[in-house]
């Protein structure tokens, strides 16, 4: 068996570790495995993405910025960016979540796959290069539900000897081949899943159309993975169409900036981002959230139907588990008020909802949004506001946000500061969508339009909301 260069020198790396001792199992995980669940998570509708969580690769250089490489919590430096990534991945509605976890060549860390599996809620896979029973007990004690197996790096008889281990164990596996003699000896295995990888290890290059033709190999039986070179939602249909039934991507998630979107934008959905304003009750945080909510709107404004005060506002943020970030919305509040709230609940963002001249001296360790009162404000000077983001809502006689009413959406064709805008008022099921496809905004903020009575979100009317957004593909590069 000819094993090419790079790979053969991962594998001594691997084993050098496993000899050492560094692959033992760590105890009992916390999140025990469920290799069902990771096959259930493939088998289900729509284009099933195994979003991937790595550092770097030897063929693609650094994905993640900064950061060690190691193991026991070398990779600590990195978690934040991580657990924001499988946040994300969580929203954008990855089907399971892949984690690299070889530290020589890719600077992973075993400790992200037990923490990566907690914030996203997700089946992960530990991906790494499994060459003894070792690992897969140590794939179990950090609570992965699948492993990879690499034919091209195993003895027909230690494929299959590994692949009965994983599963008698509970795990599921991908067996990973590269061309057509590796697709042979994975089914001979006894394959159940088969990763088919575009890029060829001795030369990098990456072929589709080869992944493409594989593919035809593969009985109905064998759930099919495409794996490498995936960057376009063109590449997902294109390879849907020759029988995949899900895909691995990591590479062109990760250099997006922003994956939850390049992740949407991949499974060909909207990318606009949703704000559930005025949630009141730990229900609707957990629905709205399930349901991919980006962010989460808490209102401490006196004025309010939807208030919440500083104990029930801190509950509601401690409780939060997959949004991109809670917001706090004051609207006459003093600038010391907000300042309190912001130090009391630690928001990820503060909404200031008056004159932009009240905010003199305001001083928040986060981002600020900036209420806009369209019909009474100006547009032209709006644009170039100090703010994070603008949130154009309408004007009303005497209440200072949240008015539940709609304007003309028109308004923002030729608005300069769209890739920072959110649009609110009066936005429902019924009429999101279009709003989008009229403005293009980079988010949309919704209360009133999802509820059966003032701070109690309908959990139908929810859903209706996300999926009109979803399908909405007038989002720029959306």
């Amino acid at each position: 068996m000819s094993v090419p260069s790079i790979l053969a020198e991962i594998l001594a790396a691997r084993r050098k570790r496993l000899a050492a001792g560094e692959l033992a199992p760590r105890g009992t995980a916390s999140l025990p495995s469920d290799g069902a669940r990771f096959l259930a998570a493939l088998r289900a509708g729509g284009p099933r993405v195994i979003a991937e969580v790595k550092h770097r690769s030897p063929s693609a250089g650094a994905m993640l910025p900064g950061g060690s490489s190691g193991l026991s919590g070398a990779g600590d430096d990195l978690l934040p960016a991580i657990r924001s990534v499988a946040k994300a991945y969580r929203r954008a509605g990855a089907a399971a979540i892949s984690v690299v976890t070889e530290p020589d060549f890719f600077g992973g860390d075993l400790a992200w796959l037990p923490e990566v599996k907690r914030v996203s809620g997700l089946p992960v896979l530990m991906k790494d290069f499994v060459v003894d029973e070792v690992q897969l007990d140590l794939a179990l004690s950090l609570g992965a539900d699948a492993v990879l197996l690499i034919v091209a790096a195993l003895t027909d008889d230690a494929l299959v000897r590994l692949h009965l281990s994983a599963r008698a164990r509970g795990l599921a596996v991908i067996v990973e081949a590269h061309d057509e003699e590796e697709v042979r000896r994975a089914l001979a295995a006894g394959a159940e899943v088969v990763g088919l990888n575009a890029r060829d290890l001795r030369t990098f290059a990456v072929d589709l159309g080869r992944v493409a033709a594989m593919g035809s190999l593969l009985p109905p039986s064998v759930v099919r993975v495409a794996e490498s070179g995936i960057h376009r939602p063109e590449d997902v249909s294109r390879l849907t169409a020759s029988g995949f039934d899900a895909f691995l991507v990591g590479e062109s998630l990760l250099r997006s900036g922003d994956p939850a979107r390049a992740l949407r934008a991949l499974r060909g959905e909207g990318t606009t981002e949703v704000k559930v304003c005025g949630v009141t009750r730990e229900e609707d945080l957990a629905a709205a959230e399930e349901l991919g909510a980006d962010w989460v709107g808490l209102n401490f404004s006196t004025r309010s139907l939807r208030r919440v005060d500083l104990a029930h506002g801190r509950a509601l943020r401690e409780a939060s588990r997959f949004a991109k970030g809670v917001v706090a919305v004051v609207a006459g509040n003093r600038v010391p008020e907000a300042e309190a709230i912001v130090d009391a609940v630690r928001p990820d963002a503060l909404q200031w909802h008056d004159d932009l001249a009240a905010r003199e001296g305001l001083r928040v360790p986060v981002p600020v949004w900036q209420a806009v009162r369209v019909g009474r404000d100006l547009l032209e000077e709006a644009a170039s506001w100090s703010a994070d983001v603008l949130l154009l809502d309408a004007a009303h006689a005497t209440l200072a946000g949240g008015t539940g009413l709609a304007w003309d959406w028109s308004l923002l064709e030729h608005f300069p500061a769209k890739e920072k805008t959110f649009v609110a008022g009066g936005l429902s099921p019924e009429n999101v969508a279009r709003a989008i496809a009229a403005c293009a905004p980079a988010g949309v903020d919704v209360a009133s339009g999802v509820e059966s009575a003032p701070g109690i979100k309908d959990g139908a009317k929810l859903a209706a909301f996300l999926a009109a957004v979803r399908s909405e593909k007038g989002r720029i590069g959306g």
